[in-house]
């Protein structure tokens, strides 16, 4: 069903210090709330960066990124090592097939998930799409009849290929916001969650550039502009 890695984080190394640094305070903040192991399982159509970005979190190519077809044909964990502190992350095919929800994509995430707990989604989409339709809407319907309204509570929507120049003359935050803003009203009627209900869930987004045209701070680490519901910056 899919692949164990674990090893030393390796690509640790790679990271900027001051990312290095970052991530050195959040492993001892959770290790002293006695977290020692963090599961991330990360979903979304095919094509929109899911791979990349999970090469980006680990630091290495640990999963094949292929333009022309769905990242994952089953889903793939990479587990890496630090002090003592496990991190898992799960790579997946594309939730579309030919137009249409990729049903067996979505029962193949569920069996490989027996007896595994998930602390983090990523929901993965492209920033520089800039149509939401129906068919996201099923996605999220059919992501939430498979694992329940609960997975929504551990989401974080990550916005890929965030380099961009918007469209229109659109100033670049009011474009995140907009495609923000579209995304999780998606996954709040494709859910089947009330606004009131919806607002207890508190999705963060996060705008994600995993290419070398990322730009990068003072500090050499690759960020990106938040927009006004983002609450993450990206340094991968």
């Amino acid at each position: 069903m899919g692949s164990l890695l674990l090893r030393e984080w390796a690509g640790f190394q790679q990271f900027p210090s001051a990312t290095q640094n970052k991530l050195i305070e959040l492993l001892s903040k959770l290790k002293q709330e006695n977290v020692n192991t963090l599961t991330i399982l990360v979903m979304g159509k095919g094509g929109v960066g899911k791979s990349s970005t999970v090469n980006s979190v680990i630091g290495e190519r640990v999963v094949t990124v292929n333009s022309f077809q769905s990242e994952a044909l089953r889903p793939v964990m990479v587990s890496r090592s630090k002090g003592g502190f496990t991190l898992n992350i799960i790579d997946t095919p594309g939730l579309v097939e030919a137009g249409y929800v990729n049903y067996q994509a979505l029962e193949l995430i569920k069996g490989f998930l027996l007896n595994k707990t998930i602390d983090v989604l990523l929901y993965v989409d492209r920033l520089d799409a800039y149509r939401v339709d129906d068919l996201d809407r099923q996605i999220i319907k059919a992501v939430t009849g498979t694992f329940g309204k609960q997975i929504w509570r551990k989401s974080l929507l990550v916005l890929t290929h965030a380099q961009l120049c918007p469209p229109d003359g659109l100033n670049y935050d009011v474009y995140c916001s907009k495609r923000s803003d579209a995304l999780l009203k998606t996954i709040r009627l494709g859910a089947g969650l009330g606004k009131h209900e919806f607002e207890d869930y508190a999705v963060p987004v996060a705008l994600v550039e995993n290419s070398g045209r990322c730009s990068k701070n003072e500090n050499d680490e690759k960020v990106q502009f938040l927009c006004s519901h983002s609450v993450h910056t990206s340094h991968i």
